[in-house]
């Protein structure tokens, strides 16, 4: 047996189950602490590199989510889909912490699971005068002693093989929160590893579990870092599980309707996949007894899977996720109100004021940068690397936000985006290609139902925007 019974959740109040159960879902938050970027070069480092997390404001963001998740003191709780930190610096772990006290000191509960970048890893630095000073990653054990209040002391069931657990919400419903990283095989050469999986034991320990959940009528929502299944046809190695197709039937076998996941800094819900338990019926048949007809399963009633946007991406957004017990589970994102925080505090700095302006400019310029120079080395002239490099640096903030929707007609039409047909050769009009696909789909609202009654379980009740 490879699992271990912790503890059951105490107060759970059989009269509040018919109650509405509220989370907030945040992910790759990316926190560094000021001591380890001590002079507050890393901005810099990220910004020469074309990344699109806003390490500039990484503390003012963190302490502006926190402060939005006291406000709205979610029934639930928090759920963190792991990347906390930059790099799995032990400082950077111990004062996120400590910022994360002050939702527990609320009696608001956290459930957190590691990113690929939270342990063991061999890009832990101090930023210092120029200088990157190695400094101490975490180990597994150290990273559930940081978080222990955050899930791991609660937990239903913990996984002795993994960083997985259970946490019972009430009597009705569990978070799986499953740990996908591949941290065991960082060292130097290989300081940080991208990909996940699961290990043999912990698939032993998850049917277990999953299988006791549906025997006793328990809804499970899941979380893991890594991407359940392929949410982009270009972004998806070592961003999706290996071996996925093995969770996918377990999920399916148990029906799981759920999975909440980071990683891809993206916000996207994917439509799902089929339930591949089918239903098997007997026809009378002359002469011969009876036909047994299989009976293909329901196109609607398919799982979804949602991967949240990086909180320090651009349009900085967290999602609240409602659970109405027999009824629906209802997810949809919210953006993260900076400016407002920066008001109440009295902060000066014009672009914590105006946040969203500097957020969406930040990402644009950092696309724009970036693919112009890549453009001009394909000898193309500056006119066509200006013109294109403006169509990609407008949809790019929409594909991470979830947005294409709302302006892919105006990029269709335009002579910019035409022009790329000029480069079908190079990577990025692949790239854009992918993200227009994304026309028809709002990925920020989505509500499942759970009623099983009428046969609906895991159907699309209501996604806006969509079609």
């Amino acid at each position: 047996m490879n699992s271990e019974k912790v503890n059951y959740l105490k107060g759970d109040d059989e009269t509040n189950l018919d109650k509405n159960i509220e989370f907030i879902v945040a992910t790759d938050l990316h926190y560094i602490s000021p001591k380890a970027d001590v002079d507050g070069e890393l901005s810099e480092i990220c910004e020469a590199k074309g990344d699109l997390k806003q390490m500039k404001y990484a503390s003012e963001i963190i302490d502006a989510f926190i402060s939005e998740v006291i406000k709205y003191k979610p029934s639930g709780g928090l759920i963190i889909c792991g990347d906390l930190t930059y790099n799995g610096e032990m400082v950077s772990h111990i004062d996120l912490m400590t910022k994360l006290q002050k939702i527990l000191d609320k009696g608001i509960n956290i459930y957190v699971i590691p990113g690929n970048h939270d342990i063991k890893n061999y890009n832990a630095y101090k930023y210092k005068a120029a200088q990157k000073i190695p400094i101490k990653s975490v180990s597994p054990k150290m990273f559930k002693e940081i978080y222990f209040n955050c899930g791991f002391k609660s937990a239903l069931y913990r996984d002795k093989y993994s960083i997985s657990y259970i946490s019972q919400v009430n009597s009705e419903l569990w978070l799986l929160m499953l740990d996908t990283n591949f941290y065991q095989e960082n060292n130097w050469k290989n300081p940080v590893a991208i990909k996940g999986s699961i290990n043999e034991s912990t698939y032993e320990w998850l049917e277990q579990h999953l299988k006791e959940a549906k025997e006793k009528n328990i809804k499970v929502i899941a979380v893991t870092h890594h991407s359940l299944v392929d949410h982009n046809d270009l972004l998806n190695k070592g961003y999706t599980i290996e071996n996925n197709q093995r969770l996918v039937e377990l999920y399916a076998k148990y029906n799981i309707i759920l999975n909440l996941s980071g990683h891809l800094h993206i916000q996207h819900i994917k439509p799902g996949y089929s339930k591949k338990i089918k239903n098997k019926i007997k026809y009378p048949a002359a002469r011969h007894g009876y036909i047994l007809m299989v009976i293909p399963p329901n196109p609607t009633c398919g799982r979804k899977i949602i991967a949240t946007s990086s909180l320090l991406v651009c349009r900085n957004q967290y999602a609240t996720l409602t659970y109405e017990p027999k009824k629906s589970i209802y997810y949809k994102t919210k953006v993260l109100n900076v400016s407002r925080w920066a008001f109440e505090r009295g902060i000066l700095d014009n672009n914590l004021l105006h946040f969203n302006y500097y957020s969406y400019n930040y990402a644009y310029s950092q696309t724009y940068k970036k693919i112009y120079y890549e453009l001009l080395r394909r000898n193309l002239s500056e006119y066509e690397a200006k013109m294109m490099s403006s169509t990609l640096s407008k949809l790019n903030p929409a594909f991470f936000s979830g947005t294409v929707v709302e302006i892919y007609r105006i990029i269709e039409v335009s002579d910019n985006y035409k022009v790329w047909s000029l480069v079908s050769d190079i990577f990025y009009h692949k790239y854009i290609d992918s993200i227009m696909k994304e026309k028809k789909y709002d990925h920020n609202t989505l509500r499942l139902s759970l009623r099983e009654d009428d046969e609906s379980f895991g159907s699309v009740i209501w996604n806006k925007a969509k079609g």
